[in-house]
């Protein structure tokens, strides 16, 4: 393999499997990347995962870092998610080999601050973190989360300087990239996502969905936003995600007609996607592109959404926008009983141009090899 292209992928969790939003787009990097050649050195910080041999087919290396979850991490002028992905042993490994780095989030960018590492820095941004951690403490209804989340805020909010010390961001949506180019040399890299192609079905299911990782307060707060939703129709809604609280469990037990389906695996999860009549997905968080909504465009039938989720992300025209309370059900009485046909699959295919894996891989190879 061509030295040249040798590159340091830190990503803020073990890449694999590949299923939530974080994750899905660092673990499809890497496979379009090793595709294209480049010899990838891979450092994870484990995050309630384990070591994983798949990530070893697309990486020349595979280093493990123990994220440091210390309470006393709190105190410090550094935001927890960065200072607790402070490592010296990634330190040295990132001198003594003098590649180009790509660091997955501001999360994984501890390194940045030391100036013994004198190689090109990429950031790959996830979200604007700012706008993230500020809408997330403003949904918090817990008020030690709220305190912390604001917290972190106002750290990430002065951190966010050090990104002058990078050679460039790799922005995921249309927004970040607005934000982001007005002070820092940006490129638009779309996300990337594990479809090769359009594979819905054509025909009339049973039930929408709703999917996503529920131990985040904005999927929490869209489920309940659902089941409340759900209570004014009769029509199935299927519930789907790791981790759900008590308190969800519980309101969901209270209506036949709402099931939740805990931890589904991947090809469960996939399963319920695509025998979905429609998939639901609200939010209040208007940060880099949400990969759940790119996943059911990829692979279920209609997919409704509000303004919030879909604004500037080139996927406005291949859903159907929702966004009051009577929107919402409005939407779910007029879909339900629509045949998914063949005309929408090939409006859908679409897609596949603009959210290429390949094509966005070589762009980033362009910039950090040029």
């Amino acid at each position: 393999m061509n030295s040249s292209k040798d590159l340091h992928i830190i990503s803020f969790n073990i890449p694999f499997p590949a299923n939530y939003g974080g994750v899905i787009d660092v673990f499809y990097k890497l496979k379009a990347l090793h595709k294209l050649g480049v010899n990838i050195h891979l450092h994870c910080f484990s995050y309630g995962r384990v070591k994983c041999k798949e990530l070893e087919k697309y990486c020349d290396k595979v280093y493990y870092y123990t994220r440091n979850m210390s309470w006393t991490n709190i105190f410090s002028q550094t935001p927890f998610i960065i200072k607790s992905r402070s490592n010296k042993l990634l330190t040295k490994r990132l001198k003594e080999l003098p590649f180009p780095i790509l660091y997955e989030g501001l999360h994984c960018s501890m390194s940045l601050e030391n100036k013994e590492i004198k190689q090109k820095k990429y950031i790959r941004a996830h979200n604007v973190e700012t706008h993230y951690y500020r809408q997330l403490a403003k949904n918090e209804s817990n008020l030690f989360s709220k305190l912390f989340l604001y917290s972190e805020y106002l750290k990430i909010l002065k951190y966010e300087k050090t990104l002058k010390k990078v050679d460039g961001i790799f922005s995921i949506s249309n927004d970040d990239e607005n934000h982001f180019s007005k002070s820092y040399n940006s490129h638009l890299i779309r996300a990337f996502h594990s479809n090769k192609g359009i594979t819905s079905k054509t025909g009339i299911g049973e039930y929408a969905l709703y999917h996503a990782n529920l131990t985040v307060s904005e999927n929490i707060n869209a489920a309940f936003f659902l089941v409340k939703i759900a209570t004014q129709s009769s029509y199935p809604l299927i519930i789907a995600g790791k981790k759900p609280s008590e308190k969800l469990i519980k309101e969901i037990k209270k209506h036949k007609h709402i099931q939740l389906c805990e931890n589904p695996t991947n090809e469960q999860m996939d399963k319920l996607i695509r025998n979905a009549q429609m998939v639901l997905l609200p939010t209040k968080q208007n940060t880099g592109i949400k990969l759940k909504l790119l996943e059911s465009l990829y692979k279920s039938r209609f997919c409704i959404v509000n303004n919030t989720m879909v604004s500037n992300t080139e996927l406005e025209p291949y859903c159907i926008e929702a966004n009051s309370n009577e929107d919402w059900l409005n939407s779910i009485e007029k879909y339900k009983s629509i045949e998914f046909s063949d005309e929408n699959i090939k409006h859908r295919k679409e897609i596949c141009s603009i959210f290429n894996n390949e094509k966005e891989a070589q762009k980033i190879i362009d910039i950090i090899f040029a």
